[in-house]
């Protein structure tokens, strides 16, 4: 014979009272708060140790590693600061590898947020109604079920369960959204401004003496080659253009960045007029396709030049020397003959002549005066230094050029004689007669003439000028790598842009850490505002075990047996609605009526509604969290 037995409310209080519960004991039962609620779930105080350890392994390896250089410049010395080769190999995989790190921090902390907007679930349910299918739907979302949330959305009465909720969500979503873009962003390679050190070797200087002769024997094969490289092809190819009157090592320093540093700079002034002294040669009544110089008869330095230059009679550019003079000892002016067969020079004069098929030619005069001068290189902005290095210098050159031909007050002359007359450098002797050139017509920069096909024979008068500056800058680039032999490097600082992580964004990988520490702090806040203003004694999650523990009122237990009567159904349980506090037969947990806290102990007040400020509920939270959670003990006023 089977009895059903229910415990009667005074049963209940009894046995409540035995195990210092809630409700009747006297003295007051000992609160189970924020602390007590930690201790029981050591998972949450251990998630959030896991995600402090995790984040901060994470953030601090990204920051270390965004100082450093990917790979270190071929001329760079001292680079010590930089990855390791596998590191900077494998980059890909070693970005993905500390994501995984990352997301399981932001997971921990997640996993701690969740739980405290889980344990919200009864105070929440202390101040609206939520139907059973609803708090299932809501516990869910507190697990981490995003597509419970809209179903958990259609229960909130109040603006604490909606700010609840949306917490829920929002610690879901910013691990699984945020994360990886947040860490590719950092670990993407951009060009940054490093200061590296590096070492120059300083150089130049032109020993031998310049002589302008029939055939030519001054030659620098290697202005040739960088200026043809430059006017033929690609004038952009040509290294730091906007300071080719700098005497250094362009090619070299193009690669060192920003910096600073003591060097010469050849000064020029170029004038052109049109016209010149042009004489054709006349010998044996002939006209010979030869002109005249002052070359060997200039009042300043060694008449070894030819009295005489010979041009090929083709409709082209050509060029000679007229005359030099030496105007002080760090100073040299030369005159250039610019003369279009058969052409045209704009700004220039036209005169007749006999040579060849050749009737006319158009000429200019060029005067390119040079001045050697000890200055400072400033190349974009430079780090700070205490002693800037010298990369050449006046007296150095003066002594490199010097030799035994020459006295060493006049070898600075002489070497600066070759970049006044620097444009016929550049060019190529036929059958030993003068450089002649054709205007390119993908750079429109003249260019070493030597085939018989005609070319473009058009010019201008500044386009001439340009081609004097680009000349000497192709000199000076030439004859600046040779090294002398007692000649040591010097360390020169600079600020290079190399590829490498950017430090700024590796910091941006806080934000996400932070966020959700923010959200966990301010539910957890309000957790502890709201226990303590609801009187509800323990604080707790909602598991099954605690669900079923809160659904042992007298009403519920019977909607529960009606539906238990129907095996061969699904439930019909979810649309009760239910609230949390004491019934009308003094069990705590969900029950049909709203309930109000009036004391120590939860009444049934019939239904009426609770009066309370939700919005002091939420922001209140925060600063009554700071003050109660790291209380030993929460107790009730």
């Amino acid at each position: 014979m089977s009895v059903n037995w229910a415990p009667t409310p005074r049963i209940v209080r009894r046995l409540a009272s035995d195990h210092d519960f809630v409700l009747g004991a006297s003295p007051s039962p000992k609160p189970r708060g924020c602390l007590q609620f930690l201790g029981r779930h050591l998972s949450i105080p251990a998630a959030f140790i896991a995600g402090i350890v995790l984040n901060v392994a994470a953030i601090v390896y990204t920051c270390k590693l965004s100082k450093q250089l990917l790979s270190c410049p071929t001329w760079a010395v001292n680079c010590d600061d930089s990855a390791d080769r596998w590191t900077a190999a494998n980059l890909g995989t070693v970005q993905g590898i500390i994501t995984m790190v990352y997301l399981l921090g932001l997971l921990s902390f997640t996993s701690v947020a969740l739980a405290l907007c889980e344990s919200a679930i009864w105070p929440l349910l202390s101040r609206q109604k939520m139907s059973v299918r609803q708090l299932d739907a809501y516990l869910s979302t507190t697990r981490g079920s995003i597509f419970s949330a809209p179903l958990a959305t259609l229960g909130v009465r109040t603006i604490a369960t909606g700010l609840v909720l949306l917490t829920a969500v929002l610690v879901t979503l910013l691990p699984l959204l945020g994360a990886a873009p947040l860490m590719g962003h950092a670990f993407t390679p951009v060009s940054q401004p490093v200061q590296l050190e590096s070492q120059y070797t300083p150089g130049g200087g032109i020993s031998q003496l310049y002589a302008q002769t029939d055939p030519p024997t001054s030659v620098m094969v290697g202005v040739l080659a960088d200026y043809n490289s430059w006017a033929a092809t690609s004038p952009s190819s040509e290294p730091l253009p906007e300071y080719r009157e700098w005497y250094v090592d362009r090619a070299t320093l193009a690669q060192r960045g920003n910096f600073t540093a003591k060097a010469v700079r050849l000064q020029q002034t170029i004038s052109c007029s049109p016209g010149g002294p042009i004489t054709q040669v006349q010998r044996d009544g002939k006209i010979w396709n030869a002109f005249t110089t002052n070359m060997n008869r200039s009042t300043s330095g060694q008449g070894n030049s030819s009295a005489e230059v010979w041009v090929r009679p083709y409709p082209q550019l050509a060029l000679w020397a007229n005359d030099y003079t030496f105007v002080s000892p760090t100073r040299t002016k030369a005159t250039l003959i610019f003369a279009a067969l058969n052409g045209t020079i704009h700004g220039g004069a036209t005169t007749q002549l006999m040579l060849g098929n050749m009737t006319s030619m158009s000429t200019v005069a060029c005067t390119v005066d040079i001045e050697a001068l000890d200055g400072t290189l400033v190349v974009g902005t430079p780090p700070q230094q205490q002693q800037q290095p010298v990369l050449s210098s006046v007296t150095d050159l003066q002594a490199n050029s010097a030799t035994s031909a020459t006295k060493t007050s006049t070898s600075l002359n002489e070497m600066l004689l070759w970049f006044a007359v620097a444009p016929l450098m550049v060019g190529s002797s036929v059958d030993g007669t003068q450089p002649m050139f054709y205007n390119s017509s993908s750079t429109g920069l003249p260019v070493s003439y030597t085939s018989s096909t005609p070319q473009k024979n058009e010019w201008t008068a500044d386009g001439i000028q340009q081609f004097i500056r680009m000349a000497v800058g192709a000199l000076a680039q030439a004859t600046s790598t040779t090294t002398p032999a007692n000649s040591a490097a010097v360390t020169l600082d600079s600020i290079v842009g190399v590829v490498k992580m950017d430090p700024t964004r590796a910091v941006l990988l806080v934000i996400l850490p932070v966020l959700i520490l923010s959200f966990a702090i301010l539910v957890g806040g309000w957790n502890v505002w709201a226990y303590r203003v609801d009187k509800i004694p323990v604080m707790r999650l909602a598991g099954v075990d605690e669900l079923l523990k809160s659904s042992q009122s007298q009403w519920l237990r019977e909607k529960a047996a009606t539906d238990a009567a129907k095996p061969y159904l699904p439930s019909e349980l979810g649309d009760l609605e239910v609230t949390y506090g004491v019934g009308p037969d003094g069990i705590v947990g969900k029950c049909s009526d709203r309930i109000v806290s009036v004391s120590a102990q939860f009444i049934v007040n019939g239904g009426n509604e609770r009066d309370g400020d939700e919005l002091y509920g939420v922001v209140g939270s925060i600063f009554l969290f700071i003050s109660l959670f790291f209380q030993a003990d929460l107790r009730l006023d």
